[in-house]
Order: structure tokens, then C-alpha cells, then sequence
């Protein structure tokens, strides 16, 4: 094998792998890997896992026997991407593992992780021992840094603390560059708000520690809930001190998570406070406008009433109101277990909005006047309902709906007349026979007039759903053939809905 040139010893006294490679008593063969010559050894692990990566901080040097190694190509390549993935400094194999495949060498070539080969004369202890005497300084200068850590809770307890200057100086020390970002990727302080650009996947859905490209994420947790992540990114300009260094830093950080959380908690309760209050009927005008304005709401900006679809269960409405506060959205509620909100944002920001949560977004107009807010609601409400049957999210604006939702929704009283005038002898017939017409009526227009889709969706024979529709058109005088009357009848069932979502509220 050809020798490499030994460079320079770390300053800190770690060896590198080059050094190893090149010291003759060891006898260590390089078979795939040499960019990665120069990494830093920080220590030796022995584990003849298949993944041992998640029991390893970073810069170790595994050796291994080869039980843990698999036997063919892909699973060989597929290991040496674990290991390469979790930073070791590269892996040392016994004579007695399974051949090294040319693809496994050729993906350790391409990943510059180095792969060494034992001989057998070499016992492993003497390779630690090798390492732990080389790294002794280097492991008290470690020490040291961590120490150094905790001594900035000082500064981070301090009345006038620097934020900014403690993350900057933490980074020094640790070797890694940091981000506190929430759940939904943006960064969780003001004053801090550098965020990696790398792709996520889903390592913002983790609830224990991933390995990103360039460094790690680690979740940080107030009670049960993960509500933040620091990131760690090794440093262009300082050495990484590796995982065990960035978990004492998430100790700070999570006071961070914690005090922001709490920021947070307090905003969303001010803001769904003045909401619903904005929603009570007789609420005072001027009050319902300082209590808003108070919480966040701008003055003279127009804003929207939005209604969300049913949040999928894998989100939960808390998650959903986190994305909202990253973006300085206060003013949501669960109203009647629906989350409503009042935004003052542009149309782009609506679309990534219901993109982001994955859910239908019904908007109502603009609008300035905060005593407006309960009829924009219906508006809202009703827009969300011509969403409810699409296979993908959508966001249905009110005033783009060809103007029918000035008809739709004047006022609740005009709701109501139409609702009662036109539905009253159907649904009377329901509440004494306990018969479905008004459900039937319902769902025959959902399915936009098709029989045998109906017939499906109620589970009836097609000459039953017929049955039906004739007796809703002898007890309400009106024609399901007559365009004009088959529209007062839809009309009366939206009309019906929203007020009957009103009467519960």
C-alpha cells in the first residue's frame, strides 16, 4: 500500500488518521477513503452493531471484528453510509470480517471515510491505547470546554444578557454553528435568526436526536412536547468538539425554548381572548377594537376571517397554531373545534399557509372594521364549504365565488328566513318521522345532482333517493328540475348550515 505523508500533529494532540495509517508496528492497510485521511481521532469504539452510529458522539474510530458487517454489497455500502453519516473518523476491520465488497470501497472512496484493514498480529487494545495517550491533552482541553459552556449560564442569567454575543461565543467554544429554530423551521429568536439552509426531510417531526447534513439536530422539549431544535453545523473557522459539546449547549438553549414557549402561550391567550370577544353578540364595539389592537391587530391595515379544514390527525391543532405564532399570527381560536384566525397577511402567505398545514383554507373579504368580524366569519365558513370535497387542500377566497356570498350571508336573520321559509315543511317531516330528507337534499346537492353517486354516498337504492326527492319536492313546492327553484333550494341548505353553526356557537 502506498504510504502517505504524515502532516502535522493537531495542536491539541490528536492523531489523525494518516498518522495511524503511516506508524509501521501498526501495520494498518488504507482500502478505500483517502480524503478522509486527515480526520481527527478523538477516541476508539469497539461495536459490532449493524448501526452503531446513535451510541457514538462523532471522531471516533470504530473497530470492529466484522460480526456487524453484512455480507452483501448493498447492505456493506449501506453501512459504511451510517457510519459515514454519524462523523466517525473511519472504521478499522479484523481479518476475520466478511471480504470487503467494491462497492462498499467505492461508496467509502466517494464519502472520503477511511477504511482500514487489521492484521491479525495487532490487537485491538494496543490501537486504544495508541489513541488515548495521543488524545490525553486533547481530552482535558475538551474538558475545559465544556466547563466553559456552563460557565455562560451566568451570562445567560444575567439581567441584560447578550443574547446574540452568548450564542456567538458558544459557537467558538463548541466548533459548531447554531440555530434555535421551531417546529416549522423558522428561527426561534429575533435577535438570532440565522437558520441552515439544508433540507429538513422530516427531521423537523423528530423527537430524538437526527443527523443533518453538516452536524445535528436536537430536539429540546417543555414538558412532553418538542417546541424548538438547536442545530449544530461544524464551523468553518473553529474545530467541532463533537455531540457531547452540543448537548451541554442545548442545556441553554432549551431556557431559550422554555422562556419563548412561554412568550408564546401568552400572546396566542391574549389574541384568542380578543377574538372571541370580537365574536360575542353585543359585544362592545370600541372595546372589541382596543382589545384587538392591544393584542397585535394593526390599525387601518385590512385583514381576513379565515376558517381551517379539519386538521389531519399527524398535526395537531397545537402544532398548527405554533406555524402561526412563527409568523406573528396571534388572533386564532378553537371555536366549536374548528380553528378560525384573523390575518393580516397577502394572498401568498394564505397559499403557504393552507400548503404548510395541509388543510383547505376558507377566506373571507377584506375588511377594517373589527364589528364585521362575526358576519366575515360565515363568509369564511361558507367559502371553506365548496372545499370540503377536493382530494387536495385548496384556499377558496369569498369574493372570488362569482358574488354569491352577498346574497348568502347579508345578516344571520336573513340567513335564518331563508333557511326556515323554504326548508321548514322538510325539516318539521324529520324531527316527527325521523325521516332523512333534509340530510338526502343535502348530500344530492354535494354531489352536485348525480343519482347513483348519491344513492352511494347514502347508502340507498337509486329508486329510494328518487322516492325521496319527490316527496321534498311535493312538501316544498319546488321543482329539482327548475333551475330557479333547485338554486333557492341549495341556497336554503347553505343558508340552514351556517346558521345552525351560529345557533351552537
Amino acid at each position: 500500500m502506498k504510504q502517505h505523508t504524515t502532516p502535522a500533529r493537531d495542536v491539541r494532540g490528536q492523531l489523525n488518521v494518516a498518522e495511524l495509517v503511516s506508524m509501521p508496528h501498526l501495520g494498518l492497510e488504507l482500502a478505500a477513503g483517502a480524503a478522509g485521511l486527515n480526520r481527527r481521532v478523538q477516541w476508539t469504539h469497539t461495536s459490532e452493531l449493524e448501526d452503531p452510529g446513535p451510541w457514538l458522539e462523532g471522531g471516533e474510530l470504530l473497530i470492529v471484528n466484522g460480526f456487524g458487517i453484512p455480507a452483501d454489497a448493498p447492505g456493506q455500502a449501506a453501512y459504511v453510509r451510517r457510519l459515514a453519516q454519524h462523523r466517525l473518523a473511519g472504521v478499522a476491520v479484523s481479518v476475520r470480517a466478511p471480504d470487503l465488497t467494491p462497492e462498499m470501497l467505492a461508496v467509502a472512496d466517494e464519502l472520503g471515510f477511511p477504511v482500514m484493514r487489521i492484521p491479525r498480529q495487532v490487537p485491538f487494545i494496543e490501537l486504544s491505547y495508541l489513541v488515548a495517550n495521543a488524545s490525553e491533552r486533547s481530552a482535558r482541553d475538551r474538558l475545559a470546554r465544556h466547563l466553559r459552556i456552563f460557565e455562560t449560564l451566568r451570562l445567560r442569567n444575567a439581567i441584560d444578557s447578550d443574547v446574540p454575543g452568548i450564542y456567538r461565543q458558544l459557537e467558538q467554544i463548541s466548533g459548531y454553528r447554531l440555530a434555535l429554530i421551531s417546529p416549522s423551521g423558522q428561527a426561534l429568536l429575533d435577535n438570532w435568526p440565522w437558520v441552515p439552509d439544508i433540507e429538513w426531510g422530516d427531521a423537523l417531526e423528530a423527537t430524538d436526536l437526527r443527523v443533518v447534513k453538516g452536524g445535528y439536530l436536537l430536539p429540546l422539549f417543555v414538558g412532553d412536547r418538542v417546541t424548538a431544535y438547536l442545530v449544530g453545523i461544524e464551523h468553518a473557522e473553529f474545530s467541532a468538539e463533537g455531540l457531547a459539546a452540543l448537548q451541554h449547549v442545548s442545556t441553554l438553549a432549551a431556557l431559550d425554548a422554555i422562556e419563548n414557549q412561554r412568550r408564546r402561550e401568552a400572546e396566542h391567550r391574549t389574541g384568542a381572548s380578543a377574538l372571541a370577544r370580537a365574536l360575542e353578540a353585543g359585544a362592545s364595539h370600541s372595546e372589541v377594537e382596543q382589545r384587538l389592537h392591544d393584542s397585535g391587530l394593526m390599525r387601518e391595515i385590512p385583514f381576513r376571517v379565515v376558517a381551517f379544514g379539519r386538521i389531519p390527525n399527524p398535526l395537531p391543532e397545537s402544532r398548527a397554531r405554533d406555524w402561526l405564532a412563527d409568523r406573528r399570527i396571534r388572533h386564532t381560536l378553537l371555536w366549536q373545534e374548528q380553528l378560525i384566525g384573523v390575518l393580516q397577511c397577502s394572498d401568498e402567505q394564505l397559499a403557504e399557509l393552507s400548503a404548510a398545514l395541509n388543510v383547505s383554507v376558507g377566506v373571507s373579504p377584506t375588511n377594517t372594521d373589527v364589528a364585521e368580524i362575526p358576519r366575515m366569519l360565515r363568509q369564511a365558513r361558507w367559502s371553506l364549504s365548496l372545499a370540503v370535497d377536493t382530494d387536495t387542500p385548496e384556499i377558496v377566497f369569498t369574493e372570488q365565488q362569482l358574488g354569491i356570498s352577498r346574497w348568502l350571508n347579508p345578516d344571520a336573520r336573513t340567513m335564518e328566513r331563508l333557511a326556515e321559509d323554504t326548508l321548514r315543511p322538510i325539516l318539521e317531516h324529520d324531527a316527527t318521522q325521523g325521516s332523512e330528507l333534509f340530510h338526502t337534499l343535502a348530500v344530492y346537492f354535494r354531489q352536485h345532482g348525480r343519482m347513483r353517486v348519491t344513492a352511494g354516498a347514502l347508502y340507498v337504492h337509486e329508486h329510494t333517493l328518487r322516492y325521496r326527492l319527490n316527496r321534498i319536492e311535493q312538501m316544498t313546492g319546488k321543482s329539482l328540475k327548475n333551475m330557479r327553484e333547485s338554486f333557492e333550494l341549495w341556497l336554503a341548505v347553505e343558508a340552514h348550515a351556517l346558521v345552525a353553526r351560529d345557533e351552537d356557537e
